[in-house]
């Protein structure tokens, strides 16, 4: 082997020994990237159900609380129907002075309360 050769083939060796050593170096940089990147996509799902389990949660407030509001809205119109109730007697009760009407009138009246009690009840 000629001194070109052996020059050129030591040039050779040494440039695949940069190459290897580069290449090497990127083989374990994109390895830790890899491992860095399923590590942050582990965080992400956990992230994710921990939402997903919040998202549950606050559907249920809501569904509660829609329950509720219907709920008031139902009182409310209950104590209406009472305070109707009310002047309606009330009306009756001055312009009939005879107290057999008015014992039927409350009899009446007691009845639409039970009425509403019971309704009451159910909710």
């Amino acid at each position: 082997m000629s001194i070109e050769e052996a020059y050129t083939a030591r040039i050779v060796k040494e440039e695949n020994e940069l190459l290897f050593s580069r290449f090497n170096r990127l083989n374990n940089d994109l390895f830790s990237f890899n491992a860095h990147a399923k590590d942050e996509i582990l965080a992400l799902k956990s992230q994710v159900r921990n939402l997903t389990k919040t998202i549950q949660e606050k559907d249920f407030e809501i569904k509660k609380l829609q329950e509720r509001l219907k709920k008031q809205d139902f009182l409310e119109k209950s104590k209406e129907i009472q305070k109707e109730s009310v002047k309606i007697v009330s009306n009756k009760i001055q312009k009939s002075k005879d107290s057999v009407e008015l014992k039927k009138t409350i009899a009446e009246l007691i009845k639409e309360i039970d009425v509403c009690v019971a309704l009451l009840d159910e909710y």
